[in-house]
């Protein structure tokens, strides 16, 4: 299977993988800067506030581009669904779990997207899992798991409910990854992005909308922090993602989320200079070299 589709233009595959580099560094500040804004903003009305900035955004785009071929109304329904798992859940699962739930234990539980996209992949047919990727995925995986300290998970008790959450919304997302991309490769990002904001927003409005109209007392900051989060770990990613889709599988979008906290170290000790452990070196050193195993058989399957 390769790691660009045999349409993509010449040279895309390098510029897939810087896409899916600069998507994890947009999404490894999600957590903090999230955090910052929950504390004057209810996590509903900031997942509502998120797909509905989506909608708006690519769904402006998507109108303002003329020529475009109309999407049939059958697969606006099946990108819509996709909508609801990939951005609608996601949104309300992540953020609803992780003000349950400790840093750690999101930390731990949200590495589970690239297995749970795997799975999907295999069920649905859409890829083989060979040895090299499985490999790689498992190596990929005991490095986040030890970089991000396992050891400190504590699963049930008031947590129970933020960790299924969060679990849920692993499947959610990975599922979306694998899902979605047919209708990328048919329709182009921009339509499907745009069809499963809209489709989100809609979903989310009845939660989300309540908790908005009583945020009058959130302050400046807050709301600068909500703009940042709609510009970069939304409108950004979602947009490399769905660009990526068109032309990697699943399988090499998912496996990129690993990334995360390799950029937590390095931003640790760049910005708090925190010291470097040997710990993190190896860890981050088996995350690298789980994903190179996934991406470079692709990359050798190229024509």
């Amino acid at each position: 299977m390769s790691d660009a589709r045999p349409d993509a233009p010449p040279g895309a595959a390098p510029r897939v993988h810087l896409a899916l580099v600069a998507v994890q560094l947009a999404f490894g500040t999600l957590p903090v800067v999230g955090k910052l804004v929950m504390e004057e903003l209810a996590p509903f009305a900031l997942a509502w506030v998120r797909v509905l900035g989506g909608a708006v955004f690519f769904g402006g785009l998507w109108l303002a581009r003329r020529g475009e071929a109309p999407v049939p109304f059958a697969d606006v329904l099946r990108i819509a669904g996709c909508g609801l798992l990939g951005m609608a859940a996601n949104q309300v699962l992540f953020l609803g779990g992780l003000e349950r739930t400790t840093a750690i234990n999101a930390s731990v539980l949200v590495t589970t997207i690239p297995v749970f996209a795997f799975l999907v992949a295999l069920i649905t047919r859409a890829e083989r899992l060979g040895p090299r990727s499985g490999l790689g995925l498992a190596l990929a995986f005991a490095g986040v798991l030890s970089l991000v300290g396992v050891e400190e998970l504590t699963l049930g008790g008031r947590s129970a409910l933020g960790d299924l959450m969060i679990v849920i919304n692993a499947f959610c997302y990975g599922a979306y990854l694998v899902l979605v991309r047919p209708f990328v490769g048919r329709h182009g990002s921009l339509a499907t992005v745009a069809i499963g904001f809209g489709a989100a927003a809609i979903a989310v409005a009845p939660f989300g909308a309540p908790h908005v109209a009583s945020a009058g007392e959130a302050g400046a900051t807050t709301w600068l922090l909500v703009a940042y989060i709609l510009a970069v770990p939304t409108a950004l990613t979602y947009l490399l993602n769905a660009w990526a889709l068109k032309h990697a599988p699943s399988s090499t979008v998912a496996i990129y989320i690993y990334l995360q906290p390799v950029v937590g170290v390095l931003f640790a000790v760049a910005v708090l200079g925190e010291a470097l452990e040997p710990r993190a070196v190896a860890s981050s050193a088996a995350v690298l070299a789980g994903i190179g195993l996934v991406i470079t058989r692709r990359r050798r399957a190229l024509p």
